[in-house]
């Protein structure tokens, strides 16, 4: 049985999450999730996971190919007591019939502190725009 790290900081978390993602490692990317009924998953174009069997189905499945070749870039984070939300720019290089591309997604990961450290409650991730990224101009929009 695998022990669970203690994860002190939100960023470790996701850094630890990230090098799963990288060397394709199921059970270290399981690890890290909350041990809750609600943890939820939104992979780049498909439907909601609830709940972390659908969760580890949908990693194994994108694991069965090997390790996704990413960088993480424009990180912006918000942590409190016991609650980080991160959004960032996921760069994934991708091979396919066109060659080698590099896909970016926008992505937000939350983050919920327990008692034996910092765990992920969502990650959620979509194709990025071919727009620029608009910036705050001052006026309130709602």
């Amino acid at each position: 049985m695998h022990r669970l790290p203690v994860l002190s900081t939100a960023e470790a978390v996701e850094e630890a999450f990230y090098e799963a993602m990288q060397r394709a490692d199921l059970e270290a990317m399981m690890m890290l999730w909350a041990d809750d009924d609600e943890v939820m998953c939104v992979h780049p174009g498909h439907p909601r996971l609830i709940g972390l069997d659908a969760i580890r189905a949908s990693w194994a499945a994108i694991f069965a190919n090997g390790g996704i070749d990413l960088r993480t870039a424009d990180v912006r984070a918000h942590t409190g007591a016991m609650l980080a939300v991160h959004n960032l720019v996921e760069q994934v290089t991708v091979t396919g019939r066109q060659g080698v591309q590099l896909v970016e997604c926008v992505t937000t990961n939350v983050y919920v502190k327990y008692a034996d450290g910092w765990r992920i409650l969502l990650h959620h991730s979509g194709p990025a725009s071919s727009e620029p990224v608009a910036t705050a101009s001052g006026a309130v929009l709602h």
